[in-house]
């Protein structure tokens, strides 16, 4: 799958790998500063409002149905910002740790690189997210390579289709996700959206299946290898998870902030609009005046709930497309590039042979 940095047309590749759509969704949904998306979204609000109003659709000669617009739109918006701001430092205080709880974490942490290190023959590993990331995609771009040098050692025609089609794979992906980390930016939400668009239990599921259907047929050295490549994309899951769990802790801060300082304001200046009904009859805003206050307060109304539309487009998308964890995958993306034969993986007798071989198969 071409992810939308590769400025190529989304779609369905003619293999079955799954591809996003179009670089203006995927913007739109994930890659976009939420800012810029939330101007786009506010255009199209001061479009409609601005055309209702021009066209004479909404001529605005009434003043109540006016003064209950801003009426709804500050007791909205009110409710909007409290309950946001509520939800994210309920969200935040749950990650408030004791010292113990601390010093656990950042063993397991520790541990985590540990086992990265090994895998990569690394002694001291990159800090930056990206950094870490790229090191992973090294090692399993090597252990493809290796893999590939491995084919022609294979006995069985159907196992070396199945292993070129992983090798393949694993290289196509590796140089994406590479290049797109080497564009300089080095944040969580680089090394997040770097994996994002792929599902990794496809590869573990294809390389259990080697081992369990052409077990026979594969060299030891090659069968080694295999291990040594789930254990990598494994650890390349784990990581994906992390940043998923930090870049949502760090977007609800930001929301929460933004709604801030933009929500405040808005408020401010829509009461004081409301206040300008109050004036003695015959001294009310004009209909001239009002067809230019009104559909701008409006606009600038919708300002709040835009944002809020912008960042949960984005949370929503990094939740949905990291919704299952190893062994499980809720979209099993890659699985329809394989071989017709692959359809008779999760038989009763292949899994049986799985785990005598002491293959911990992942299940759909």
């Amino acid at each position: 799958m071409r992810h939308p940095w590769s400025g190529e047309d989304g779609g369905v590749r003619p293999d079955g790998w799954l591809v996003p759509r179009s670089r203006l969704l995927e913007w739109l949904l994930l890659t976009g500063d939420r800012l810029a998306v939330s101007a786009g979204l506010l255009v199209v609000v001061a479009v409609a409002v601005g055309g209702a109003v021009a066209s004479g659709f909404a001529p605005l000669r009434q003043h109540t149905p006016t003064q209950f617009l801003l009426f709804a739109l500050i007791s909205g918006n009110f409710a909007l910002i409290t309950i946001v701001v509520s939800l994210n430092q309920f969200v935040l205080a749950r990650h408030l740790e004791s010292p113990d709880e601390i010093r656990s974490r950042m063993d397991e942490m520790l541990g985590y690189r540990r086992e990265v290190g090994e895998a990569s023959r690394r002694t001291v590993l990159p800090i930056t997210p990206a950094g870490f990331l790229s090191l992973l995609f090294d090692t399993i771009a090597g252990q493809g390579r290796d893999l590939e040098r491995s084919i022609p050692e294979v006995d069985d025609e159907l196992a070396q289709r199945e292993l070129s089609a992983l090798t393949g794979e694993l290289e196509r992906h590796s140089d994406e996700v590479l290049a797109h980390l080497s564009g300089g930016t080095r944040g969580v939400q680089a090394a997040l959206f770097a994996t994002l668009s792929e599902s990794y239990a496809s590869y573990i599921y294809l390389a259990y299946h080697l081992q369990s259907e052409h077990g026979a047929a594969l060299a030891a050295g090659t069968t080694q290898l295999l291990d040594d490549l789930v254990r990598s994309l494994e650890q390349v899951d784990v990581a994906r998870r992390f940043f998923k769990t930090v870049f949502i802790q760090s977007e609800l801060a930001s929301l929460s902030r933004r709604l801030l300082y933009i929500g405040l304001p808005v408020q401010l200046v829509t009461v004081v609009l409301l206040l300008a009904f109050t004036a003695p009859a015959g001294n009310e805003p004009s209909t001239g005046l009002l067809s230019l206050v009104v559909p701008t307060i409006v606009v600038v109304g919708f300002a709040p709930i835009v944002i809020l539309t912008a960042f949960i487009l984005r949370l929503s998308t990094v939740a949905e497309r990291t919704a299952a964890m190893y062994p499980f995958t809720s979209e099993p993306r890659g699985i329809a590039s394989l071989p017709e034969t692959h359809q008779v993986v999760g038989t009763d007798s292949t899994v049986d042979r799985a785990v005598d071989a002491g293959t911990h198969w992942p299940e759909d």
